[in-house]
């Protein structure tokens, strides 16, 4: 059977589709063999962030699930060629998807994450693995984070280590030493979500290159202390957090309780919002740490990286980068890998972490043919 997978992931800032193909060997370890990044075009962006405030009817969002299905499966289709793969050798595709509402608590607990896989099975011509997130929450967890099991597999030899993703939403991995499964992990907040969320709106630019833009303002501590009071702060893990927790609509009813407050001092303040609460977070309920993992697209934030660096003191920061796995590639990496671990039957999800009844498949399987 091949070892050749493709991880698929659109970021809650949904600007682009990552896609990753990796040779997975009978131990479960990954090698990148090649990578793209597809821009998600701006009428499409727009649709994702119209559905992610809920305004939308039915019939947009299957029509939006139908399109980002057709967007997956061209991203897999251009890294084949890009890039010379055999097509053959490729023995799945893990796809995420493109998450437009989690809500792992109440009642009926759900998450949505779109992009038809049926189509990207059909389109492709390869088996796809998708849902990756619901049969967990059917056990009773979270549903997220859901790479914890990979960061376990991937840096589980380091000891007193934390992986800290950074995407929409920050999310941690307590790791423990040579074990199958981690010690912790949970959703710690905002990262990027509300960042974006302030640049798109009074820069129209996707996000702050580097951080200059807050870089030049100062924190306005009333805000950042009026934020931090957000009750998911005070809750205990497991718990996983959806970026309409923490929107534009939510903030600007803080900022009105203020006077006038420059545009970059409130980038200047988010900045600081994530990264205290990112730092608060691991010093609360992972005190053995020495050591934090960075990934996912914060770590482009040099702004953001050196307030957390400072935040985090005497706990040293590191990116991925220096583990072997670039910063923008680790999710993707392991939608791959959780691919693999479903075709194989083996579990993907870390109970201890997501409070689910116990280990469990995850996904659902779309073949080929």
């Amino acid at each position: 059977m091949s070892s050749v997978y493709i991880g698929l992931i659109s970021g809650t800032s949904a600007d682009a589709i990552d896609a990753v193909a990796v040779d997975i060997d009978a131990q479960g370890s990954t090698t990148q063999l090649a990578t793209a990044a597809i821009d998600l075009p701006g009428d499409l962006r727009k649709k994702i962030f119209e559905v992610q405030s809920q305004s939308n009817t039915l019939q947009e969002i299957g029509t939006l699930d139908a399109q980002l299905g057709e967007a997956f499966a061209n991203a897999v289709l251009q890294l084949i060629e890009t890039n010379n793969i055999n097509k053959a050798e490729i023995n799945a595709i893990g796809s995420h998807g493109q998450t437009v509402l989690h809500q792992p608590d109440g009642e009926f607990p759900f998450t949505m994450q779109l992009g038809d896989p049926n189509i990207i099975a059909e389109r492709t011509g390869i088996t796809t693995v998708a849902d990756l997130r619901r049969r967990d929450m059917a056990a009773g967890g979270q549903g997220a984070p859901l790479v914890l099991a990979f960061h376990q597999a991937w840096l589980g030899e380091q000891q007193n280590t934390a992986v800290l993703n950074m995407g929409g939403i920050a999310n941690i991995t307590v790791l423990a030493d040579n074990a199958d499964e981690p010690l912790l992990g949970f959703d710690t907040g905002p990262a990027n979500t509300l960042l974006d969320a302030w640049t798109r709106k009074h820069l129209n630019k996707p996000y702050d290159e580097n951080g200059q833009w807050a870089q030049q303002g100062k924190v306005h501590k009333p805000l950042l202390e009026s934020l931090l009071k957000h009750p998911y702060f005070r809750q205990a893990p497991p718990k996983s957090a959806d970026i309409n927790q923490f929107e534009l609509k939510w903030l600007q009813n803080f900022i009105r309780m203020f006077d006038s407050i420059a545009e970059q001092d409130v980038a200047a303040t988010l900045v600081e919002f994530s990264v205290t609460s990112i730092a608060g977070a691991i010093n609360q309920w992972a005190k053995e740490t020495q050591q934090v993992v960075a990934c996912g697209g914060g770590c482009k934030n040099k702004f953001l990286m050196h307030r957390l660096a400072k935040q985090l003191a005497p706990i040293t920061l590191h990116t991925s980068n220096e583990f072997g796995i670039d910063v923008d590639w680790v999710e993707a990496t392991a939608f791959a890998w959780l691919a693999y671990r479903t075709l194989h039957q083996q579990t993907g999800n870390a109970p201890r972490s997501t409070g689910a009844k116990g280990p469990r498949i995850l996904g659902g399987i779309y073949y080929a043919s």
